[in-house]
This record gives C-alpha cells, structure tokens and sequence, in this order.
C-alpha cells in the first residue's frame, strides 16, 4: 500500500492551514525588507503573528459560527513592537504585509477567495491593526510621560541643590558676617553658574529634541577651549585640578558656536567632577583625515565595566556620586550628531577615561596631538 498524496486545498483556510510555514516565512522577508530597526533574530520578529493566523485560520473555517472574536494576540504585539523599537508606521505596515502574503499565496495555488474571505480577512486584519496600534500609542505614551516626570524631578533636584547654597551666600554677604568674604562670593558665583548649566543643558536638549538646525561659522577651536576652561575655573580649583589644554593655534571648525560649547563643557565639567582631587584633566584638540577631534582624558581612574555602553544615556550616573545630573553626555552626544559627528569614550584603566569629540574637518593638513 503506498501513501496518497495530500488533497489539495479546497478553501482559504485548509490552503493556510497547510502552507503556514511558508506563509510566516514570506511576511518574515517581507517584513524584514522594509523595518527601520536593526536586524533582529526571527523569534523576536515573528513574535505573536504565529498565533494570530492560528487565529486567522479558525475564523476562516466554513464551520466558524458563531465567528471567535479577536483575542489578545494584536495587543501582545503592539506591545512587543515598542520595546523593540519599532514605529507604529511599521506596526500598522505589518499587517498589510501578511494580508498581501495571503493574496499572493492563494493566487499561486489557484485557491478562489469568496467573498466571506475577503470580508473575514479584512475585518479581522483592521481589528488587529486597532488592537497593536491602541495599545502601542497607550503603552508609548505612558512612557513618555514616565520619562517626563523623571526628567522634571531630575531638573528640579539639580536646581533645588545649587539654588539653596546660594542663597545661603548671599545670606552670609547680607549680614556681613566675618571672615573672608571671597569664600561666600565664590559659593555664590559657582552655584548661580550650576543654575545656569542646568537650563543651559535642559534648553540644548530641548531643541535638538525638536531638530533644530545648526546655526553653522567658523570658530577657532583653542580660544574657544580655553573659553570654556575659563569657565570651569572655580569648579577645578575647588578640586585643586589643573586643566590643560593643547592643540594648534591655527585650527578652525565650522560648526554651532553654542551647541559645539554645551558638548564640550558637559565634558569637561564631567572630568573635572570625576577626577581625584589634585590631578590634571587634559583637553586636546587635532586634526585626522576628514575630521576634527577635541578629546577630554580625566583622571577618575577608570570606568566601571560594562558602563562605557550605557554613558550616553539620559540620567545615567558615571559612579558613586550621584549629584550630578545625567543628561550632560546625552546631549553632548546629541550636539555632536548634530554636527555629523559623534562621541567615542575610551576607558583608561588604573588612570580614568578619554572622551573624544568627532566632528567632519575642514579641508587642511592634519596634525595629530601634541
């Protein structure tokens, strides 16, 4: 006795219901062609739409009366699709790709699609399309407002800290209390300038949130370093740190004066904070064929392993001293994406670590560091 060959599909759902591997596989491609996201394993971009053709395919059987209602597999996707990083574009183009993949499939095995198909297959696949879509937005949006309120705080605690020490400066200046009165100028001086870096720092933010377009000229790189080593003064002679600086007179960058100094301040500043008392922090600046690189090296003695990943990330904290406020690296590297660059860091282990700036250069000769 020899085996029979299998029946040909007679209806939609008997052709899917045999053919559903293939019918995953050719969404999978379809799917993977047209995401934005970084390639991920095929587990993760399958996800629920295994189960939601089960689904499909139950609806689609002749004897699917009273018809199943949708269950919770479009929700679970939705789901899945932001933490995986997806738009809701792709979430919604998602289902037009399986229903296209369905079409394609019963033209080639000449499966007819009645009409009952045709009416089941959209009202299902909209009813997916709803349920990914709503709870994707309410989960998004309940992120955004998560991160909102964590971002506030944060503002409101790195204001709250300097805000309070000066007022107890100009309340030592008002009673004209003895004792040097340079001390309580400086506190007051150094706190009203950690005010300002902090709306500084949440305005940058802001608008390259909004993808506001730099306002590119010329700057001459070493006055424009030694500008802000100036304006750190006070926060590293607090720490008894020397900040030196080096790199050619003569180098130019065209680039967003106040963008360019937000990143290269939240870089130093961040040095000078991590640094051992009485160390020097070092900024260099030079050139390499097709860019300009402004590197701070501090002495903090080195990085945490597995933190260099997580710098760049928005109130992520480099240590123990938890009184800075995470935003300065995210928006140095914002500010440098801007500018077509980026940020690399460089762990030192033993002595501290090594930020460099990468912006695209002016056409001129190179000149590596000093």
């Amino acid at each position: 006795m020899t085996d029979q060959p299998a029946p040909p599909a007679t209806g939609l759902a008997d052709l899917l219901k045999a053919r559903r591997s293939d019918l995953i596989a050719r969404w999978l491609y379809a799917t993977r062609q047209q995401n934005t996201v970084d390639p991920l394993p095929a587990t993760e971009v399958v996800d629920r739409i295994p189960v939601f053709i089960d689904e499909l395919i139950g609806a689609l059987h002749p004897d699917a009366l009273p018809l199943p209602s949708l269950g919770e597999t479009a929700v679970e996707h939705g789901a899945q699709r932001l933490s995986l990083g997806f738009n809701v574009g792709e979430v919604v183009r998602e289902y037009g790709i399986l229903h296209r993949a369905i079409l394609d499939l019963a033209q080639e095995s000449a499966v007819a699609i009645t009409e009952r198909d045709h009416r089941l297959i959209s009202k299902w696949l909209n009813s997916g399309i709803a349920s990914a879509v709503s709870q994707y937005v309410t989960e998004r949006d309940a992120e955004l407002h998560r991160s909102a309120a964590e971002h506030l705080g944060f503002i409101a605690h790195e204001i709250r800290n300097p805000l309070s020490s000066a007022r107890i400066a100009f309340s030592i200046l008002s009673r004209g209390d003895p004792g040097p009165p340079s001390r309580a100028h400086e506190l007051l001086g150094r706190n009203l300038r950690r005010v300002a870096e902090v709306v500084d720092n949440t305005l940058n933010h802001s608008s390259l949130k909004m993808g506001i377009v730099p306002r590119i000229a010329p700057i001459e790189i070493l006055p424009f370093l030694q500008e802000i080593d100036f304006d750190a003064s006070a926060e590293a002679s607090a720490k008894e740190i020397r900040v030196a600086i080096d790199g050619p007179p003569d180098l130019v960058i065209d680039g967003d004066a106040r963008l360019l100094r937000s990143a290269v301040s939240n870089l130093l500043y961040n040095a000078i904070k991590f640094s051992h008392d009485s160390s020097t922090v070092f900024v260099r600046a030079w050139t390499a064929p097709g860019e300009i690189l402004i590197e701070v090296e501090d002495a903090c003695g080195g990085l945490p392993p597995g933190l260099a990943e997580e710098l760049f990330l928005p109130l992520v904290q480099r240590g123990t001293n938890q009184t800075g406020f995470g935003l300065g690296l995210a928006i140095a590297l914002q500010a440098a994406e801007a500018h077509n660059g980026t940020i690399r860091v460089r762990d030192l282990p033993g002595s501290g670590c090594a930020f460099t700036l990468s912006l695209p250069a002016r056409t001129g000769r190179p000149s590596g560091p000093k």
